[in-house]
């Protein structure tokens, strides 16, 4: 583009609503320790008149930082700072999991991206794991079992998602438990759809046994290979009683 024809563009610059800018002052205010956790934020008039703003504005960034998970709003109380968690993340996570797996080619994706994340998850803990968390391991299988024994078909798929989900603790990374919880939230209905309608109970509850297997080996290999086979099985149980494509007929899994 030439001098002249640059210098007659016009383009539009939207300037920021006000709330984005009391909620990025209040957001650095809280990050340089102006205002400490268990601290109550100026109320919402004190607010208003030092940012010279309306009362939209105020509620409407208040609302944006209880959202991000730094303040608690209640009703006739003033904000007060929080202890940041990952909590409010997990929740927009699940709400998108949600989502995003109710298309099959969604589906799928998570899948793929569970099988890779979890998989990773029992190479590392093969090399790690102590001899205390094969102890509780051991005692997750326990309770599977005698969940399956008395039929607790419920309990026993929340006593599934935990298996899984204490090896992702193990790691000692939040970040990387926020992605368990995620798919724990994710899957717990197809799961116990699949584990009641197809019996799979017993199914899962032996391949559980085989990675613990391996992790007590401390094989990664094996490891690998037990969670892969497992997770793939599982997906194709879940892809018949729950996700089956228009072009791919249900099988019988029995």
């Amino acid at each position: 583009m030439d001098a002249e024809a640059q210098a007659g563009r016009k383009r539009s610059i939207q300037r920021p609503r006000v709330h984005t800018e009391v909620l990025s002052c209040l957001l650095d205010d809280i990050q340089s320790g102006v205002y400490q956790v268990g601290q109550k934020l100026p109320s919402e008039r004190e607010l208003m008149d030092e940012f010279g703003v309306g009362r939209p504005a105020v509620r409407e960034a208040l609302s944006g930082l209880a959202r991000m998970g730094l303040i608690e709003v209640s009703p006739g109380m003033r904000a007060r700072v929080c202890r940041l968690t990952l909590k409010p993340l997990l929740r927009e996570m699940r709400a998108t999991l949600e989502i995003y797996s109710s298309s099959p080619d969604g589906w799928r994706q998570l899948h793929d991206l569970r099988l890779f994340f979890e998989t990773a998850v029992v190479r590392r803990m093969a090399l790690e794991i102590t001899d205390e968390q094969l102890t509780h391991l051991d005692e997750l299988l326990q309770n599977q079992r005698r969940l399956l024994d008395a039929s607790e078909i419920r309990a026993f798929a929340e006593a599934d998602i935990d298996f899984h989900r204490y090896l992702v603790e193990c790691m000692g990374n939040n970040f990387l438990g926020l992605l368990a919880e995620g798919f724990a939230g994710w899957l717990i209905t197809p799961l116990y759809a699949s584990l009641q309608v197809r019996k799979q109970s017993e199914r899962s509850y032996r391949a559980h046994v085989g990675v613990y297997e391996a992790l007590k080996k401390r094989d990664p290999d094996l490891a690998e290979k037990a969670m892969r086979t497992h997770l793939d099985e599982m997906r194709g149980i879940y892809q018949v009683d729950v996700m089956v494509d228009e072009d791919e007929p249900a099988k019988d899994q029995n």
